[in-house]
């Protein structure tokens, strides 16, 4: 039979796995796909030769092909529908909560402390909402996660050599690195731990060379994705103002609001307190402590001798560890009432969080459905697909008109592309909501055409061309 501890754990967990699944699948096609998405969801298309992939990978994206790979592979069992693309993030995430509780156990298996981590874990909101986002992210801290498990694994070695330990140590290494760039940091730390941490030299050297060469060979097979993306800079990033510094640190958006956020921060200092305080602070723990602050100090550094490089969702896989750090200090509060005065606090606030933040759901992403269904009750359902947010980049056209053929053919409209008539709808999505390339720099309003009629939705516009 079961220990009464183990037990106890195992419920939390089966707690947590319905919790992330519920929340994760609900309201999960709540929005269309908006720009990052429909590229993944064309890049993707099973009717690709893979090696077309690839190429589109290099030119579109800035994110490791693994991916998309994995997501091609998926759509070629269940079809390649635009309303399946999310679900594989889900159980992305889903495993990342099996793996967060078996490095859990690693730490300690008081059946508080488990427990209130998972049920953080399973309700965070920042993880929610990129599982139901069909991009690298949650894939990203899964594999995270998983090398994480095995990196504090080689801990216990003490002066023996695993090759059952190390060789998956080794794999994983190059499967994070050709999943997101970021995953440098995760390597990093830990090829800086190794320096500092006390144990054997021979040992030292082996997992150092086990990491450094698993980037070489990440770079030899990625080769053409790395050149392009060390010469890459991001319009859209900026670099951290002085709110960012002052109790923000990505807080707001980890946790869902500045309240949380706040709160949230707060209780990660006072656990970095406790664990030194009480001497909690032993290598695993500073491992990961180093890893949270490497994860902020290199980018922003970075960001400001050279260019801005840093979004929340770059490092998503430090959530994880400030649950973990703030539930170890919970449970180790010498007072009782105290402890679970915070776990109950917790774990309330962050539930409510999670339900308000789905009663109050907003539309941020554009609104092709809605546009089309709006267009198929008008006289005139004649439509010219053109989309001029970039109306100089003829893929992104193309990934639009996919997406918009897909909802047509599943919703049954009976809207037919045809720029032919007299009359007929031009189709824009600008996520900037302006339309400005919908009328400025037009080509078809030349040659007597003009503007007899505008529908506008979130991000997306339809726009009625009359021929003179």
């Amino acid at each position: 039979m079961l220990e009464k501890n183990t037990l106890n754990n195992y419920t939390s967990l089966f707690i947590s796995l319905f919790l992330i699944f519920f929340f994760s699948l609900y309201q999960i096609n709540f929005e269309d796909l908006w720009f990052d998405e429909l590229l993944t969801f064309s890049i993707t298309n099973p009717e690709l030769s893979n090696l077309d992939t690839y190429n589109l990978i290099i030119k579109e994206e800035n994110t490791p092909p693994i991916y998309y790979f994995l997501i091609k592979i998926y759509f070629n069992f269940f079809g390649y529908d635009y309303q399946l693309i999310r679900l594989p993030n889900i159980i992305f995430n889903v495993f990342s909560l099996l793996i967060f509780f078996s490095i859990l156990k690693e730490i300690s298996r008081d059946n508080k402390f488990i427990f209130l981590s998972l049920i953080l874990f399973s309700l965070n909101f920042f993880l929610i909402a990129y599982s139901q986002e069909a991009r690298v992210y949650s894939f990203y801290l899964l594999i995270s996660l998983a090398y994480i498990k095995f990196y504090l694994k080689t801990f216990n070695l003490n002066n023996s050599i695993s090759i059952r330990l190390l060789l998956p140590l080794f794999l994983l290494s190059i499967i994070l690195i050709n999943t997101f760039l970021f995953s440098f940091l995760i390597i990093g730390t830990s090829i800086f731990f190794e320096f500092i941490k006390k144990q054997n030299l021979k040992k030292k050297i082996l997992i150092n060379f086990i990491l450094i060469f698993s980037i070489i060979v990440s770079i030899y097979i990625n080769y053409d994705y790395y050149e392009k993306v060390i010469t890459f800079k991001a319009v859209s990033i900026s670099n951290p103002n002085v709110d960012f510094f002052l109790f923000n640190f990505f807080f707001k958006d980890f946790f869902g609001s500045k309240i949380m956020g706040f709160i949230f921060f707060i209780f990660f200092i006072f656990s970095i307190f406790i664990l030194i305080k009480k001497k909690f602070l032993n290598e695993k723990f500073l491992y990961l402590v180093l890893l949270v602050f490497f994860s902020y100090l290199i980018p922003i550094s970075y960001g400001y001798l050279l260019t801005p490089v840093l979004l929340d969702k770059y490092i998503i896989y430090i959530i994880p560890i400030i649950i973990l750090c703030i539930s170890f200090a919970v449970i180790n509060l010498e007072s009782s009432k105290k402890k679970i005065i915070i776990i109950f606090f917790l774990i309330t606030l962050t539930f409510s969080n999670q339900i308000l933040k789905n009663i109050k759901k907003e539309i941020d992403k554009p609104e092709f459905t809605k546009i089309l269904n709006m267009l198929n009750i008008q006289n005139n359902s004649n439509f010219f697909l053109g989309s001029f947010m970039d109306h100089k980049n003829s893929y992104f056209n193309l990934i639009v008109e996919n997406l918009v053929t897909q909802i047509i053919k599943d919703q049954n409209l009976k809207l037919k592309k045809n720029a032919k008539n007299k009359n007929f709808w031009i189709i824009c999505y600008d996520p900037s909501n302006t339309f400005k390339y919908c009328i400025k720099d037009n080509i078809l309003l030349n040659n007597g055409q003009s503007i007899k009629e505008t529908i506008t939705t979130y991000q997306v516009a339809a726009i009625l061309i009359n021929r003179e």
